[in-house]
């Protein structure tokens, strides 16, 4: 019989109510906004935005004490700089960071129970301090009875239970407050919740791992410049994954890279190729491409690592996609609120309001700038005028996979910045 860890009822209880409560608080907050722009209450921004920041860092502490879905939704949150106020992304993005691990003991109880014998017996050396920790589950460098270098990734013990919570208190609210959140909150928390339940099958991450790798193998120059773990299946299970170790720094890290002679804008577009291959061509990509997820191995070719936020997207979306793409590199508003429409984030009969999003969307004054221009540029009033005009379309909703590949879309953008 297995052995499992499971929250306790009363821990699962108490989880909730914390969360309740931060619901409830977040409404409140939202509420007092709404009720200022109107005119009905008389607070100045500063007194507002003390509020925005007092909750998020509120969040930031109980997400991190309590994890699971909650560091995942802050950390959706704090990239969202369109629909949550910049006081608050202030604070939310410190959930990007490094989460503190769990201890060794429950690590070793999740791998035993997995995989039917004690760590020691499945690898001869196994690092007891990880290599990584993150909202779901850890990574230790280990080697297996072949002699190989491998990284073993396991699930926290009774994160699934904890993560169902979570996404049932989030649900409720989004069903409670439902006329007072942003329009494409109920989608994207659709997606979320699907894509955090497909985070903890990592057989399902291993499968993607070898889909994504297959797929790009068949340009046989692009993947001479890239690299991507092999999976170890006779050690992995459904919360334990072992696959190759890949040594290398971070793509970003310019210092290490130059010093051993790499040509970082040469890896970055290798990186960028890679991932563009994968969405505008296989239509099944690795959504999370940011610097942690790109290493530059020993022969300098780009490993790309982590397969868990991956994404299947259908040939019609892309197709508007594609449509959208260009109607914004020829600042085609006609055609971009048609994408729009054809995509299925926008209504036709919300296509007046979508066109005033359009023009604001190609303003002259952040349009022409380069990435490395626009990350010193302060787009509080620009987000702020966004918001509002995001409020007005009320069809406004995200379609299946689309949430992904903007995610990955914006960090590709980050990367060449």
């Amino acid at each position: 019989m297995k052995k499992t860890y499971s929250p306790s009822l009363g821990s699962l209880a108490a989880r909730a109510i914390v969360l309740l409560s931060l619901i409830f608080e977040a409404a409140w907050i939202y509420l007092l906004h709404r009720l200022r722009r109107a005119g009905w209450i008389r607070r100045d921004e500063a007194w507002l935005e003390d509020r925005f920041a007092r909750f998020a860092a509120r969040f930031v502490r109980v997400a991190t004490r309590f994890r699971g879905a909650l560091i995942k939704l802050g950390q959706v949150a704090s990239l969202r700089i369109d629909v949550i106020p910049d006081a608050m992304t202030a604070e939310l993005v410190k959930l990007q960071d490094r989460v503190p691990p769990h201890p060794f003991e429950e690590i070793a109880v999740q791998i035993e129970g997995e995989l039917g014998r004690p760590v020691d017996e499945i690898f001869p050396v196994f690092d007891e301090v990880p290599v990584a920790s993150a909202s779901l589950g850890q990574v230790h460098r280990a080697r297996d009875r072949a002699g190989r270098d491998v990284a073993v990734k396991v699930l926290y013990p009774g994160v699934e239970r904890s993560v169902a919570v979570d996404l049932r208190m989030v649900q409720l609210a989004l069903w409670l407050f439902n006329p007072l959140v942003a329009p494409d909150l109920i989608s994207i928390n659709a997606q979320l919740a699907r894509s955090l339940r497909g985070e903890m099958d990592y057989e399902r991450e291993g499968r993607a791992a070898e889909r994504i790798k297959a797929n790009l193998s068949r340009d046989a120059e692009l993947f001479s410049h890239l690299r991507i773990p092999w999976i170890g299946w006779e050690t992995t299970s459904q919360r334990v994954l072992t696959m190759e170790f890949i040594e290398g720094e971070k793509i970003n890290d310019r210092e290490a890279l130059s010093a051993r002679g790499i040509d970082v804008p040469e890896a970055v577009a290798w990186a960028t190729k890679a991932f563009l291959h994968q969405m505008f061509r296989d239509y099944f990509f690795h959504c999370d491409p940011h610097p942690g997820n790109l290493l530059v191995d020993r022969e300098g070719r780009v490993a790309i690592i982590d397969f868990g936020m991956h994404q299947a997207i259908e040939p019609d979306v892309m197709d508007g996609i594609r449509s959208n793409v260009l109607a914004a590199v020829t600042r085609n508003e006609q055609l971009w609120v048609d994408s729009m429409i054809a995509i299925g984030i926008i209504r036709e009969d919300d296509r007046v309001a979508a066109r005033e999003l359009a023009r604001l969307s190609f303003d002259p004054a952040y349009y022409n700038l380069t990435p490395k221009e626009l990350t010193e540029i302060d787009f509080g009033d620009y987000f702020s005028k966004m918001r509002e005009h995001l409020w007005m379309i009320r069809s406004f909703r995200m379609p299946d996979g689309l949430v992904a590949w903007g995610r990955a879309f914006s960090l590709l953008y980050g990367l060449a910045a």
